[in-house]
């Protein structure tokens, strides 16, 4: 799996599954090679356990109609079942290497980081992306980090042993991702935000 240029994460109750499943359908008329950059995030760990598998199941088909990824939110079980191309771990998930040898080592893992020294602790520990969030205010989570601690983690890891794709999150937009990425991150994850059936692209200049 490639590491996403966006991912599109689950919370139903501001954004509904049709209008999911809507936003995604329209990045259907990108090449392949771009549908390729796309993935969902089944999070929403307010719905039951069989609610949950449901709407995994129905986004596991639409994103294999489309030629995009499935990322199962700390779920291993989940994960498995749904044959799911990759898991996203939080703070009281399992380890990366314990979560590969759940799902195997081919197994796309993303680690949440909510600071510039996690990026690096991730990347230690084998992660193949390090969420970083949050990038801009977003209600409940914090004090923004802002596009400089992804500039941050981008010039330390330069230096680091081990590499990881950089992934932004947290009041994410269309309009902000090109600063996202111009400051160093590979990709950009949003719940709210329509993207329009477009991937972002850096900022020029």
């Amino acid at each position: 799996m490639l590491t996403p240029r966006l991912t599109l994460i689950t919370q139903t109750a501001d954004v509904p599954e049709p209008v999911l499943l809507a936003r995604l359908s329209a990045f259907g008329s990108l090449p392949p090679e771009d549908r390729a950059r796309v993935a969902v995030q089944l999070r929403d760990p307010e719905l039951s356990g069989g609610a949950l598998h449901a709407l995994g199941r129905r986004l596991r088909d639409a994103t294999a109609a489309l030629g995009a990824s499935l990322v199962v939110n700390d779920r291993l079980d989940l994960a498995l079942v749904l044959g799911a191309d990759g898991v996203h771990l939080g703070r009281r998930s399992v380890g990366v290497a314990d979560a590969r040898a759940v799902l195997g080592d081919g197994v796309f893992v993303s680690v949440a980081c909510h600071s510039v020294d996690e990026v690096l602790r991730a990347a230690a520990a084998g992660a193949d992306a390090a969420v970083l969030s949050p990038i801009f205010a977003t209600p409940g989570k914090g004090p923004p980090l802002g596009p400089e601690a992804l500039r941050e983690a981008r010039a330390r890891l330069a230096a680091a042993p081990r590499s990881v794709a950089l992934v932004a999150l947290g009041g994410v937009d269309a309009a902000s991702a090109p600063a996202c990425l111009a400051a160093g991150a590979d990709g950009v994850a949003a719940i709210r935000a329509d993207f329009g059936g477009a991937l972002p692209a850096p900022r020029a200049g």
